[in-house]
């Protein structure tokens, strides 16, 4: 028994060093592994930190060879005004970028040429400076004017005054529909441009010329038009002795304008579809307000602009050789709604009959030939 236990103690000792060493080892080994795997993370946390160093430097290098360029964030129509809060910044490189980018500052109240998309790069060209308010400057409605039936609001119009003559000028440039309720609209005139208008109003009036708006295609891109209407030294001192005579003259024309207007409804709900509107007009109605007459009354043809079409009336000649001037007398959408009934139901006049008969070799009537200005 005792050499046994001798031998069994000798084994136990045996096996506990051969564990111990094993264990050692083992330690070794896995201190050795945690050691080189701390190392090795080591190495690669400080190539990792050189690396985002490295690309941190490349970004700083690049974000200062960028440039700042500024973008909406709404789209923008054209002839708007960009405020603050409508953009934001982005940054592009430098070779990309085009030149002479405008800062915040330089955006920021300034009105847009075209219409400017969301994200769209904002460049010089695309900007216009807003023009200090002149002191003078007023609102003006006008319903004497000739529109045209595709006009919208914010459309830009230059007004134009034709004469029977064929004459055309240009009285008001560029001007800004504020409002529109056809045939009135609304506008802003500088005192000059006020003065310029009453004369050409009164120059309608006095020789039956025709007012009328025509529209820009690119507005933001067109400059503007040069005024050309020469005003009337004779107007201006008729409008110095009687002040009314610019709202006589321009209710005159809202008077021809609707009388014309309501011709076509009345004509169109009769079932007659028209094109162009048939009223008569007075060679010398305007003149004959203030005592002027009609000149040329011997000639061989005779214009009359009633707006927004010139109407040319041919004298005729009787066989005794007297001119026999037209009979050409405005009136009102009743009046010829009446006139045009009576000669369905009674047929011609007596005067038409003579001239069917052969009395007169011509037409006594006027004919009308229409030309849109």
């Amino acid at each position: 028994m005792p050499i046994i236990k001798s031998r069994s103690r000798k084994l136990m000792y045996a096996g506990l060093a051969g564990a111990g060493i094993v264990g050692l080892i083992c330690s070794g080994v896995i201190l050795y592994i945690h050691l080189g795997h701390k190392e090795q993370l080591s190495m690669q946390q400080q190539r990792y930190d050189e690396r985002i160093a490295q690309v941190e430097e490349e970004r700083i290098r690049e974000l200062k060879a960028m440039k700042s360029a500024w973008v909406p964030i709404r789209d923008i129509p054209s002839g708007s005004f960009i405020r603050e809060q409508d953009i934001k910044e982005v940054k592009l490189p430098a070779e990309a970028a085009p030149d002479h980018l405008p800062g915040k500052d330089q955006i920021a109240g300034m009105g847009t040429k075209i219409e400017v998309r969301k994200g769209t790069l904002i460049t010089q060209a695309m900007l216009f400076e807003e023009e200090p308010t002149p002191a003078d400057l007023r609102h003006r409605e006008m319903k004497s004017v000739w529109l045209p039936s595709n006009l919208r609001k914010d459309d830009v119009v230059d007004i134009r005054v034709q004469f029977p003559t064929g004459q055309d000028y240009i009285i008001l440039s560029k001007k800004k529909i504020d409002r529109l309720e056809s045939p009135a609209f609304w506008t802003t005139l500088d005192e000059k441009e006020i003065l310029l208008l009453s004369s050409a109003i009164v120059d309608a009036y006095l020789h039956e010329a025709t007012l009328y708006a025509l529209t820009y295609v690119e507005p933001e891109l067109q400059d503007k038009a040069v005024p050309t209407y020469p005003p009337n030294e004779e107007v201006a001192k008729l409008i110095a002795r009687d002040p009314n005579i610019v709202n006589k003259a321009e209710k005159h024309l809202e008077i021809t304008l609707r009388s014309t207007l309501e011709e076509d409804l009345g004509k169109r709900r009769a079932g007659g579809q028209v094109h162009v509107s048939e009223y008569q007009a007075s060679p010398t109605f305007g003149a004959s307000a203030f005592g002027a007459s009609t000149s040329g009354n011997a000639s061989g043809s005779e214009s009359y602009t009633s707006a927004p079409y010139t109407v040319e009336a041919p004298s005729s000649v009787s066989t005794s050789g007297t001119v026999l001037e037209p009979e050409m007398i405005m009136s009102s959408s009743a009046r010829q709604d009446q006139s045009s009934e009576a000669d369905q139901i009674l047929g011609p006049s007596s005067s038409d009959k003579r001239l069917m008969e052969g009395e007169d070799t011509e037409t006594a009537n006027a004919e009308l030939i229409f030309t849109q200005p």
